[in-house]
């Protein structure tokens, strides 16, 4: 798997939509996450792994997604992109997730998309899941 790139917000410090380009990063052929004890490096991690498999299990077997959600945030967002295959096989795939909590503070039913990305304007999108359960074994 090749990572492409990460969005995320409402995740531990990460109030605010962030997003990480990892082709760009990689551009010189090797990259690394540095900072500070807390400064979010294992957070993002954290967001690769909730995108794909809709928990984090560093936190301790299956957690719930409010184990994730800053304590100042309605809602978690994490969409990965990146590459599977090599040469002409190669495709490309979207996985969206999306927890929060409803009007009466309870959470609500995940919403999860898992998309294989058109590779020009002739070839569109296409939504290949759109259940957690059925996106989580299609990852």
């Amino acid at each position: 798997m090749k990572p492409i790139r990460l969005k995320l917000a409402g995740l531990h410090s990460y109030r605010e939509m962030q997003e990480i380009d990892f082709e760009k990063l990689c551009e010189a052929g090797l990259f690394g996450i540095f900072g500070p004890t807390g400064s979010g490096k294992s957070t993002i991690l954290d967001a690769i792994t909730l995108a794909l498999y809709g928990q984090v299990v560093r936190l301790g077997g299956g957690s719930h997604p409010k184990d994730v959600l800053n304590q100042l945030e309605q809602r978690v967002f994490v969409s990965f992109t990146f590459e599977l295959g090599s040469g002409a096989e190669r495709k490309r795939y979207t996985i969206e997730r999306e927890f929060g909590l409803n009007k009466n503070g309870n959470w609500r039913q995940p919403e999860v998309r898992l998309i294989q990305c058109g590779t020009d304007e002739e070839t569109p999108d296409v939504v290949l899941e759109s259940k957690a359960t059925m996106a989580t074994a299609a990852v």
